[in-house]
């Protein structure tokens, strides 16, 4: 069987999209190492990911376009590209911001989360939402199949898009990526060192801050009414991009009005073992979203054996069972009170890290793999 993805999403800044691709891709190939994987892009694979696809059995098209080529891309060249490697199911990992179009085989949708259906934090204007919202209804009716990484977003999108129970497959995700980013205890401490943290206690936002929904400022407020009566001297480690709309610039102005600024360390993106480094060494990690269809950083948190404060939105109560501590994603206070339990009562951190690394047990990349080839092989057969 050959199948092929639009992997346009590797080509940009790490996503969940992006690593969803990127640990299906390699989980497929290990699990069946006869399938042949296709991945088309109008751009180069950026090298964070060649890890998750540098596989014999994976064959990359790359397209080269100029910038104002790329934008509608799939739509002009895709159908085309299936049709000339002859692939049997189509895979649209993350339909967000494609284009709409009839790709000529049957085909497979990834819907990662509905959240912006609830929360507009991520659009520039009323257009903007309704072209998402038209994508996600379009694709819906299109894929032969619509596969969702937790029951959250499957009633969701039976919510909002009309699609019928049976014509959805949860795949729940997997967790933990040793044998990718195994770091020596000598590794870890250096990238600990390069952000100024050796030797501190920290705490990760590790939600990714790419819009306004991912809630830095709950974060922020949070944090700083734990410090203005912590028993000790804790930062604020922020992963991933916070320029949004000018969101660094709030961000910092956020901070110094909360006499935090020398508190708090952004990162920006960093690679994965960097991450995994600071994840894996923080005291704890903070899943601030004020809505989401699933949580990576819950899952890797639990595997890095590192306790939980999660928002009690979306499908985090789903992932996390009873493995993190839940919080009103609108009450900093929550937040500061939940940080004081996990900082400063031994017992209780040690308790959140055996539930997590308990829970994380139910989530298996290569399940996740298996189940979604399950879904390739039932529609080709129909």
């Amino acid at each position: 069987m050959r199948i092929g993805f639009d992997a346009n999403v590797l080509t940009k800044e790490k996503s969940a999209g992006a690593y969803y691709l990127g640990q299906l891709v390699r989980g497929l190939v290990k699990f069946n190492p006869r399938l042949e994987v296709v991945l088309f892009s109008a751009d180069k694979v950026c090298v964070d990911y060649d890890h998750y696809i540098h596989f014999p059995q994976v064959t990359r098209v790359t397209l080269d376009l100029p910038r104002e080529a790329r934008k509608g891309w799939p739509a002009r060249y895709i159908p085309a590209l299936l049709k000339e490697h002859k692939i049997d199911v189509f895979h649209l990992p993350c339909q967000d911001g494609s284009a709409v179009f009839r790709p000529g085989c049957p085909t497979v949708v990834t819907v990662m989360g509905m959240g912006d259906w609830i929360m507009s934090g991520s659009f520039a204007g009323w257009w903007e939402k309704r072209g998402y919202q038209f994508r996600h209804l379009a694709w819906s009716r299109i894929a032969a199949r619509t596969i969702t990484l937790s029951e959250t977003t499957k009633s969701d999108l039976m919510r909002f898009c009309r699609v019928s129970a049976e014509s959805i497959a949860v795949t729940l995700p997997g967790a933990g990526s040793d044998e990718l980013f195994a770091l020596t205890q000598e590794e870890s401490e250096d990238v600990v060192g390069q952000y100024g943290l050796s030797g501190k206690d920290y705490v990760v936002n590790a939600s990714g801050l790419s819009d306004k929904r991912h809630n830095l400022n709950f974060v922020l407020e949070g944090f700083a009414q734990y410090l203005r009566h912590a028993a000790e001297d804790v930062r604020l480690v922020v992963t991933g991009s916070v320029n949004y709309e000018g969101g660094h610039a709030r961000a910092i102005r956020k901070m110094e009005i909360l006499g935090i600024r020398d508190k708090v360390i952004l990162t920006g993106f960093i690679s994965d073992r960097s991450f995994y480094a600071l994840l894996r060494n923080a005291r704890a990690a903070i899943v601030s979203s004020m809505y989401s269809g699933m949580s990576f950083a819950m899952t890797e948190s639990f595997a890095a054996g590192v306790p939980v404060i999660a928002s009690d939105r979306g499908a985090f109560p789903e992932i996390a069972g009873e493995a993190a501590i839940m919080v009103d994603p609108y009450d900093p206070q929550s937040l500061a009170e939940s940080l004081r339990r996990l900082l400063e009562n031994q017992v209780e951190h040690d308790l959140y890290v055996e539930k997590g690394v308990t829970r994380v047990k139910e989530f298996s990349w290569e399940k996740m793999a298996q189940e979604t080839l399950a879904v390739y092989q039932g529609i080709v057969k129909e």
